[in-house]
């Protein structure tokens, strides 16, 4: 019996009762034979071309719509066969394009899901992040003091559910096996702020943001699952974190990490007996908007409660104002849009290279189909017919290359991902979702078609515009004058190429200094961790002193150490403290906005431990404790900032409020982070005189100190078991993953420079292989008349040349002006270098020579009789 779906399908597209009972008829008769693969394979294709044959209306004229489909039809069907006819030409073009629209889709993943939806499951559209600004605040986040919050919370109306967000790292001991958790207070209406639900128990209530009921805690999933194997009885167990009892109340739902791949969330509360000062600002704060409210609204309300609150407080909020974001700005990576709009418009370059490429492949083989088409404009043919035809094969192209464009895409998103270090993951909202998606593949197909109109307008247009009586008298051959356009879509390739190769080349030269150059002090062999430690064991200087002072101990008895140092910031730790000073004999010229220099509070080896060379004065010694006289040491950079022209030994600061400081010794500068800490000025006190708990630790070794990382890990447990020290690694490793966005910026830009440079020398050899066959009897001519090889050489070499020097010319002026913006993106690591410019248009030129040069090779060994007997 046969399928009884096709049969129907035939039957209602087969719209001729005659026709509809033969084709059923005969399908019938020949299916016990033939099987069902072959009456599905068959009636489809009846059905398909039934579909889009020319159906005769009620009055014998076309139906427009039929008429249309069956053009349609006949246009795709002979691009098809002309396509299938030309292997080489159809996967040349399908591979150039692919390149290009493969390298677009990557970038337009990346900016979709780290720019425009990094939070997809948080409704970011109705949730906002309110900041404070100001003189010293240079960020998003972290600027808002507590007094200003609370007040928030209770005027604004246009918003619900204003919560604060605090960072909050915590050790968790637990079966005698401590382990740090990045944590975050938040206030108890956070999770409903975010419309976020708990997969198991509940999340906080107004009440446990009272000081001494906010021991509660909601674990993240991740946290769930690898600490607790997904135990569900996990709600109401203790844990000591941060060496308080706290209890779990509930478990957050499956990848819910916010902000910043947190593991555990506890209720902000603030301590009575200590509260917080208004000009202290160091919370975050997002809210979410009030149904049937609007974004303007919450901005409006909020410059109004500013308003009124630096009327109330002037002290502390004088020249302070507020600013209103979405969630996903608020929460966005500062640098990373800057760099991401680079990344897309150095994408759309060398997409317009690889259409300028297919454009001349194109154009060549209309030029070769000249006679063809002039026969059949002679024959009746519309021009339009011709235009509709080219545009149709070119569209075909692009649909072709859609495809090996989403793997290339596919692969370069993978490659980031896993190049991505698993620790510096969850502080990139977004790169776990790179891949391909629907969105994906709709701007692929979007920007193909784009594409397809850019590289295919200008053979359709060309071949529309031949005189029919010219091209018939012309025969095979092209005048030379119509290879003007050729010529000038291969200097464009060559004027975009080079800026995208500057690009690169300033790129790699900066990532590479900053890595491998100078750093201000010695970073090989140099083992780095950090330790915190909580308040309830340490509630005190000088428990936390006799801690560094124990621990110091037990790390120098290391084999293999040289020398043990704490400070309260280590350099590329991706944090920093500053303190605002007044300088003695030196007042600020606005007492309101005085000075601010990075603090560091270190231990006395700091200094040898680091290599960090004291350039003046003296280091710290033991004789510096807090009984001692306070001293400071200055880096090279405050020094002459502060003390322009004097020597700043026995000079005097302080710090607000505080005591006057002695100034000791200068040391040299230091690199502190890339992104916006080189040399800056930089104080460093003794630990003992201002002990923290929170420090990083480092450990120079007399040989690889990854090493001995383990035996000064059970060192450290020794001091203090509950203790552990969590990021232990190289400053190498540390180095590498702080600049990880830089490595990724340069690296990106260096594979678009070199699939520019790679599309932009094919494109001019298949220009130059081109002319050399139009112009086979002339090279023959040439040669007969007594022409040697070395001139036909250098006569096909020469046309190269003078195509590249023109575009290289343009492409300088084009990438003084791309410099400026990558001088921009890497923030000032990189540099415009005449030298990098001249060394890039030479590889450039040379590229281009070795592109003319083949081609030339070919027309050097011409036979002038096949020559002149073909012609």
């Amino acid at each position: 019996m046969p399928p009884a779906l096709p049969a129907w399908l035939l039957a209602r597209v087969l719209t001729r009762e005659d026709e509809r009972e033969m084709v059923l008829g005969d399908l019938h008769e020949q299916f016990p034979s033939r099987g069902r693969a072959w009456y599905w394979r068959t009636s489809l294709s009846i059905a398909a071309h039934a579909l889009l044959r020319r159906v005769p209306a009620a009055d014998g004229s076309p139906a427009s719509g039929d008429f249309f489909m069956t053009t349609l039809f006949k246009d795709v069907r002979y691009a098809w066969r002309s396509l299938i006819k030309r292997p080489l030409l159809t996967g040349t073009v399908t591979a150039t394009l692919a390149l290009g629209l493969g390298a677009n889709a990557a970038i337009f993943n990346v900016i979709d899901r780290m720019v425009l939806r990094p939070f997809p499951a948080l409704d970011p559209d109705n949730v906002v992040s309110i900041t404070e600004t100001g003189p010293q605040l240079e960020y998003r986040r972290e600027t808002v003091s507590p007094p200003n919050f609370l007040d928030w919370r209770k005027s604004a109306d246009v918003v619900t559910h204003m919560s604060a967000l605090l960072w909050w790292d915590v050790n968790l001991v637990d079966r005698n096996d401590p382990e740090r958790l990045q944590g975050t207070l938040v206030s108890p209406a956070f999770f409903d702020a975010l419309g976020i639900r708990p997969a198991i128990g509940r999340t906080f209530v107004q009440d446990e943001e009272t000081f001494g009921r906010h021991r509660v805690v909601v674990l993240s999933d991740a946290l769930w699952k690898r600490r607790f194997d997904a135990d569900r009885n996990i709600v109401g167990r203790r844990l000591i974190i941060g060496g308080e009892p706290y209890q779990v109340i509930g478990v957050a739902p499956p990848h819910f990490g916010f902000p910043d791949g947190t593991e555990v969330w506890a209720p902000l509360s603030f301590d009575p007996k200590q509260p917080p000062k208004r000009d202290s600002r160091y919370l975050t704060v997002i809210a979410r908007i009030q149904p049937g409210k609007r974004f303007d609204d919450v901005d409006a309300q909020m410059s109004v409660i500013a308003t009124r609150l630096a009327q109330d407080y002037p002290d502390a909020n004088r020249d302070h104002g507020v600013r209103v974001y979405t969630l996903t700005k608020g929460f966005m990576d500062e640098g990373s849009g800057p760099m991401l709009s680079l990344w897309q418009a150095s994408a759309i370059l060398v997409l317009l290279i690889a259409c300028a490429n297919i454009a001349n492949l194109l154009l060549a083989r209309a030029a070769e189909r000249r006679r063809e088409i002039a026969v059949r404009l002679a024959l009746g043919a519309s021009r339009w017919r011709v235009i509709r035809e080219v545009i149709t094969e070119s569209t075909l192209l692009a649909l072709i290359a859609v495809p090996p464009a989403i793997g290339i895409a596919w692969i370069a998103l993978y490659w980031m991902r896993i190049r991505m270090p698993a620790r510096i993951i969850r502080f990139v909202p977004g790169i776990e979702m790179l891949g391909p998606d629907m969105r994906l593949l709709a701007f692929t197909l979007v920007l193909a078609l784009i594409a397809a109109w850019i590289f295919g307008l200008l053979p359709a247009l060309q071949a529309a515009q031949w005189r029919v009586a010219d091209a018939l008298k012309e025969g095979g051959r092209s005048a030379t004058g119509r290879q003007l356009l050729r010529r000038v879509i291969v200097v464009a390739e060559m004027a975009i190429a080079l800026p995208l190769l500057v690009a690169a080349g300033m790129g790699v030269i900066g990532t590479n200094r900053l890595l491998n150059g100078p750093q201000g002090y010695d970073p090989d062999r140099l083992l780095t961790m950090k330790l915190l430690l909580p308040e309830r064991s340490y509630p005190d200087a000088n428990s936390q002193r006799q801690f560094v002072d124990r621990a110091m101990d037990a790390v120098r008895a290391v084999p293999g150490v040289e020398f043990a140092a704490v400070a309260n910031t280590l350099p590329a730790s991706g944090s920093n403290s500053s303190r605002s000073i007044e300088i003695d004999g030196h007042p600020a010229a606005d007492p309101r906005n005085p000075p601010v220099v990075d603090s560091r509070v270190v231990t006395p080896d700091f200094f040898a431990a680091m290599r960090l060379p004291i350039q003046r004065g003296r280091a710290f010694t033991t004789a510096d404790r807090e009984s001692a006289a306070p001293t400071v040491i200055v880096s090279e950079s405050m020094a002459r900032k502060y003390w322009p022209g004097e020597d700043p030994i026995g000079r005097r600061l302080r710090l607000k409020d505080g005591a006057w400081i002695t100034v000791v010794g200068v040391c040299g500068d230091i690199i502190q982070d890339w992104f916006d800490r080189r040399f800056a000025p930089t104080m460093y006190r003794p630990i003992d005189q201002q002990p923290t708990n929170y420090f990083g630790i480092a450990v120079r070794t007399s040989g690889d100190p990854e090493a001995s990382a383990s035996a000064v890990r059970h060192a450290l447990l020794g001091v203090d078991g509950t203790q552990p020290v969590f990021e232990m690694m190289t400053m190498r490793v540390r180095l590498h993953e702080r600049t990880i966005g830089l490595q990724y910026l340069s690296a990106i830009m260096t594979v678009f420079g070199g699939l520019a440079l790679l599309l932009a020398a094919v494109g001019l050899y298949a220009v130059i292989a081109y002319l050399v066959a139009q112009r086979r009897h002339e090279i023959g001519l040439r040669i007969a008349l007594g022409a040697s090889r070395r001139d036909v050489i250098g006569l096909t070499v020469g046309q190269a040349l003078r195509l590249t020097l023109i575009g290289s010319a343009i492409g300088l002026g084009l990438a003084v002006a791309l410099s400026r913006v990558m001088e921009a993106a890497l923030l000032g690591i990189a540099s415009s270098d005449a030298v990098v410019f001249a060394g890039f248009a030479a590889v450039l030129i040379a590229s281009a020579l070795l592109a003319g040069y083949l081609p030339a090779r070919r027309a050097a060994s011409i036979d002038p009789m096949v020559a002149l007997r073909a012609e």
